[in-house]
Parts: structure tokens; sequence; C-alpha cells
């Protein structure tokens, strides 16, 4: 029988939240934010998008392996973490710089 801990309906809620917050980004506010990406970090941009597919195909097979709990399911949960947090800084820093001027 499988338990359900403390921990485990943080992590839902969490994501909860998390997919909330990204359908409730309204589209104008998306539509610029590569091309200033681009202009403010240079073709370093580029490197978040490509990486995004290869770290989430790479999770989402140890996740059907049950190898998520292993050192390499691990690293992959923290890869992913870093580049959420990276693209969410970006996204912040959008926001604070350019996007509000232009409203």
């Amino acid at each position: 029988m499988t338990m359900i801990q403390a921990g485990d309906i943080v992590a839902a809620a969490l994501a909860a939240a998390g997919a909330c917050l990204v359908c409730s980004i309204p589209l104008d506010f998306l539509r610029p934010f590569p091309a200033w990406a681009l202009r403010t970090y240079g073709r370093r941009a580029l490197l978040v998008p490509l990486l995004i597919p290869l770290v989430g195909s790479w999770l989402l097979g140890l996740a059907q392996s049950g190898q998520l709990d292993s050192p390499a399911g691990h690293a992959m949960v923290v890869a992913a973490a870093f580049l959420c947090l990276n693209l969410a800084a970006a996204l912040l820093r959008y926001y604070l710089s350019d996007y509000r001027k232009s409203r």
C-alpha cells in the first residue's frame, strides 16, 4: 500500500501553482519576449530552449524506467530546476525592464 506523505502534498501544490502561473501569462507579454531575450543575452539565449527538450526527454525517460530516485535522476531534476529558474529570472527581468515601460 502506498502512503501519501506531506512532501507529496507540497510537491503537488507547487506543481499546481506553477501550472496556474504559466497559464495566466498573457500572450501579449510572451510575443515580444524571444526577440528581447536574443537582444539582451545574445546567442546565449538560444541555449536554454535547446536544452529544455533535451533535459526534459532524459528526465521523462528516467521517470518511465523508475530510475528517478537514482543519482542520474537527481541530476536531471536539478538540471530541470535550474533551467526553469533561469527562464523565470529572464521573464522577471523582461517584465521589470521593458514590458512595464511599454504599457
